[in-house]
């Protein structure tokens, strides 16, 4: 299924069903990796196999496309299982899919997940199969764990190319995975993992944001398998200041989560609208972030991708974290530890992401310190085209003068942000919580001055009003 996978994907994406594989068509070569021949059957000019044509190897073909039906991937899903049960127990299936006798009866060793796959893929009827090859590999990844798998790609295939690009393709596919779950209602943005939109939920008839994965993110069973780790452990957080996951899914070969859905601006909209914050509106988003940072740190759980867009505004200022975890269940522990930014360069990564080093609360701390520098000075605080520039940067410890810019800013809360920015972990603050009784330490030195007016308000009344809302 592993390395079929490709093939079937790649016909999927073109309009084209490969309607028929049998074993004798598959060549495996002395690494275990197979080669697909035979495709005669799959040609797009030929909308069904023509009548009086018997072709051999009826039971590998779905009972619908015997019949004289196109086709399409759950036909395709039943050939699948087909080749799958014959491997698995040495028989041929029935071309009655009501006398198939379950592959733990002819082979009592067949894993327990393996049976219910195939049972499943085999189903008479195509709507109670799975709708595509690569949703019967994503359930084998859940049910089973993480695993090697042979055929990796770093580029996607053209007709997922194509997908990326166009927006109406997207929402043609995810219009169908949603079926009678969620009604498609709008795009509220894209990036490096997938699209966000405004959905509604037709069984508890509340909107909520769904943010579906890019596909190239989940060609690897390993990585799906991380990512949905990561989504549950980020759906048990309940903090005011955390958006919170409702549900995880997959259909149709993509794959999904959905969450409470923010109304309002994300910071780098903010901030590039209105530029620099009001001091006192910078310093409610850090103790809220870090509210939220000490919360997840003490359930083992690290955001590693804290940046502008993933902070959220309520209309009444209050901040919303989203994606936690996400960026290393999805990028896995590679170069640049999977973290992210629009602009393509990771410019709120601490250095030892960058350097692909084991990360801790600590890389999330720097983060928070790297926005809260660009919330005051409207720029993060290193800059450069190239991540490799970046780290440059970054391990000198060439941090811009906050004062220089910001009046406003005390000499303490400088200082105290300049320590955790820091390059060195062991420089940095130790935990979210120290973090935020430094600011507050800082802070209660600047109450002493006479206040001005608080400006924060303003600034969010005046984004809303732009909006007509």
């Amino acid at each position: 299924l592993q390395d079929a996978r490709p093939t079937w994907h790649a016909a999927h994406e073109r309009g084209i069903g490969v309607r028929r594989i049998t074993p004798d068509a598959i060549l495996i070569n002395t690494v275990g990796r197979s080669t697909v021949t035979d495709l005669r059957f799959a040609s797009p000019n030929l909308d069904a196999i023509p009548a009086g044509v018997v072709p051999s190897g009826l039971a590998f073909m779905a009972p619908e496309v015997r019949d004289g039906q196109t086709g399409d991937p759950a036909s395709d899903v039943y050939t699948a299982g087909a080749l799958l049960y014959y491997a698995v127990t040495g028989k041929v299936p029935p071309l009655d899919p009501r006398q198939l006798v379950s592959p733990s009866e002819l082979r009592p060793v067949c894993p327990r997940v393996v049976t219910q796959i195939l049972m499943r893929a085999l189903q008479a009827a195509p709507e109670d199969r799975y709708f595509s090859t690569g949703e019967m590999l994503e359930h084998f990844a859940a049910e089973a764990g993480a695993f090697d798998v042979a055929w990796t790609r770093a580029t996607p295939l053209p007709g997922e190319l194509m997908a990326i690009e166009d927006p109406t393709v997207w929402e043609t596919r995810l219009r169908r995975a949603l079926g009678d779950d969620y009604e498609l209602l709008d795009l509220l943005g894209a990036g490096g993992f997938g699209r966000v939109y405004r959905v509604r939920d037709l069984h508890l008839e509340r909107e909520v944001a769904l943010k579906v994965l890019h596909p190239s993110m989940t060609t690897d069973p390993s990585g799906v398998e991380r990512f949905r780790r990561e989504a549950q452990l980020a759906a048990g957080l309940q903090h005011p200041n955390v958006v919170n996951i409702f549900d995880i899914a997959s259909r149709s070969g993509l794959m999904w989560y959905t969450m409470a859905l923010v109304n309002g601006p994300n910071l780098a909209q903010l901030v590039e609208q209105d530029g620099p914050l009001p001091l006192e509106g910078l310093l409610r988003i850090l103790r809220e972030a870090l509210s939220a940072m000490s919360h997840a740190h003490a359930s083992g759980l690290i955001h590693r991708d804290i940046k502008p867009e993933n902070m959220l505004l309520e209309r009444d200022g209050s901040l919303r974290i989203t994606d936690f975890g996400l960026a290393l269940a999805l990028r896995g522990q590679g170069v640049f530890g999977g973290a992210t930014s629009r602009s393509g360069t990771p410019q709120f990564a601490s250095p030892e992401q960058l350097l692909g080093e084991p990360v801790d609360q600590r890389t999330d701390i720097y983060s928070v310190a790297a926005v809260a520098y660009y919330g005051l000075l409207g720029y993060p605080p290193f800059a450069g085209a190239t991540p490799e520039q970046l780290l440059a940067k970054q391990m000198n410890n060439e941090i811009p003068s906050l004062r220089a810019e910001r009046t406003d800013v005390s000499p303490e809360l400088e200082q105290v942000l300049r320590r955790a920015l820091h390059s060195d972990p062991e420089r940095r603050y130790p935990s979210a919580a120290e973090f935020y009784q430094a600011i507050h330490q800082a802070e209660r030195s600047r109450r002493s001055e006479p206040a001005g007016p608080n400006k924060w308000p303003l600034v969010l009344a005046s984004w809303w009003r732009r909006q007509g809302k």
